[in-house]
């Protein structure tokens, strides 16, 4: 059985170009997409994916609050934190919470597929 991925990010077309970035580095995983916080929380109690990958900026609940109710329900869940801003921006005291890496969107080509490939290996 496939691993499942869970998206959420707010961005119709990022979440797409991400999705399409993750078939094209053939990610074996099955695609799960939420547009918000709310959904993806809701989602992921439902689906239970084994990697979630969260906009840190999202309508509604944030990616931090959703990632940590995400964590409550499945300790088990490796959440992936994206962001735009620098990573040294972001407050240490969230490092050592639900988020197991954060990586800045235009980093992704040289983090997100060898990090899924740890986790998923």
């Amino acid at each position: 059985m496939l691993p499942s991925i869970l998206i959420v990010e707010d961005h119709t077309e990022f979440r797409q170009a991400l999705c399409h970035f993750l078939e094209i580095h053939d990610v074996q995983a099955k695609l799960l997409e939420a547009s918000s916080g709310e959904e993806g929380v809701l989602l992921a109690r439902k689906k239970k994916p084994q990697v979630v990958i969260m906009d840190f900026q999202l309508g509604g609940i944030s990616g931090l609050e959703a990632a940590a109710q995400i964590k409550q329900a499945d300790p088990q869940c490796h959440i992936l934190m994206l962001t735009l801003f620098n990573s040294k921006e972001i407050p240490f005291v969230y490092r050592k919470g639900a988020v197991e890496a954060f990586i800045n969107k235009s980093d992704l080509d040289d983090y997100l597929i060898p990090i899924l490939e740890q986790i998923l290996s």
